[in-house]
């Protein structure tokens, strides 16, 4: 039995979809503004093994994806595309594709949808109406936002203090000083035009008035128009459960009065290289595409494989060395049989052990673990 770690409730559970046999998995997706690097890597691979153990054991499964194209902050897609003198669509598109191209190279499975948010504000209209009816939202100057004290469960998902919540929506540069939130916490659903708005930043029509969806509503939107009011499995890095999926619940319980929301949240360490968490912002980053001129992408895969998807790791070239190494062994060795099948349904079981199932892999180099563990197609 498929045991996964919970970080709604801090502890492993049984995997029990919600329809037999059938599970639905959202993972957050990249913000496209510049190219992919090794924590990205890390996190999409580890929800690809998910996918492929969960198909394994007889599962049909509906994944999403979305891209983060555009939301209600004036982020570093917008200044990026001012700065080049080119329209925010045409690097989104550039940098979507290229992050497509890294993954697949890594043997990575495109979900089953695969979504832009900006070609869903449709649905998050929808989703604000309801909030808006539901009473959990409300309307000022044509913005919208939720109202956090209505939904007197919030923070369940990452059990901060408001003192703490406060800390860490300021470092996600939140909007914390808009006069016009009841509270700084309050979540921003629609963010109305402004008055000599810039050209460059995307404005849409909304009974509200023109203007641009909040960041997480996006998310909740393109869940249920894909995979329903509840869900199985949420997924994304371990800093997007304070403010992101806290909001998530919030907005999608809110709207549709459907509860629990997600199931099974899970969430992927970080990523660290030369002491620090990798990260754009630091510039510390490790590049998949430079990595692939190096190694082969089985040697990637194996390395990332290596740690346990909830384990803060640092990157070491040398051990991308031997996961060289390792692999290559393995695939001089590899028979066609099941042998450590059951070994490897026991690491995998216990909430996705893949450094455990590697280790098996190298003792008995199987064909089908081989696959299962995504080193070639077999989806």
């Amino acid at each position: 039995m498929l045991k996964l770690y919970n970080t709604l409730t801090r502890k492993k559970g049984k995997f029990v979809p919600l329809k037999d046999k059938k599970a639905t998995l959202y993972v957050c997706g990249i913000t496209p503004y510049d190219t992919t690097h090794l924590g990205h890597a890390f996190t999409y691979i580890s929800f690809d093994v998910l996918v492929r153990y969960l198909k394994f054991k007889g599962y049909e499964v509906t994944y999403t994806q979305n891209v983060t194209d555009m939301n209600d902050r004036d982020n570093d897609i917008l200044a990026r595309a001012k700065k080049l003198n080119i329209p925010w669509t045409e690097l989104v598109n550039y940098w979507t594709n290229r992050f497509l191209n890294d993954m697949q190279a890594l043997n990575w499975i495109k979900p089953s949808n695969y979504l832009w948010a900006s070609k869903n504000i449709p649905e998050m209209i929808i989703l604000i109406k309801k909030l808006l009816k539901n009473g959990y939202a409300y309307e000022v100057s044509g913005s919208v936002y939720l109202d956090v004290a209505k939904k007197k469960d919030f923070g369940k998902l990452s059990r901060y203090s408001v003192a703490e919540m406060l800390r860490v929506a300021k470092d996600f540069e939140e909007d914390l000083t808009n006069s016009d939130k009841r509270h700084p916490l309050d979540i921003t659903l629609w963010r109305a035009t402004e008055k000599n708005q810039e050209p460059h930043i995307p404005s849409f029509e909304s009974p509200f008035g023109k203007g641009r969806p909040g960041w997480h509503i996006e998310c909740s939107a393109m869940v249920i128009k894909t995979l329903g009011s509840q869900i199985d499995i949420h997924g994304g890095g371990h800093d997007l459960i304070y403010p992101h999926h806290e909001s998530e619940i919030a907005q999608s319980e809110g709207a549709t009065g459907i509860v629990p929301f997600v199931s099974y949240w899970l969430h992927t360490g970080t990523v660290h290289y030369q002491v620090k968490k990798m990260s754009k912002s630091l510039g510390n980053l490790v590049l998949v595409s430079d990595l692939l001129k190096k190694y082969s992408a089985n040697a990637i895969r194996y390395l990332l494989l290596s740690h346990h998807y909830r384990e803060p790791w640092e990157f070491f070239e040398k051990d991308l060395i031997v996961a060289e190494q390792k692999i290559k062994v393995v695939e001089k060795r590899l028979v066609d049989s099941s042998e450590g099948k059951e070994e490897f349904e026991q690491a995998m079981n216990n909430d996705l052990d893949s450094p455990s199932a590697l280790k098996i892999l190298d003792r008995k180099p199987s064909l089908e673990i081989y696959k299962a563990l995504g080193f070639i197609s077999n989806f």
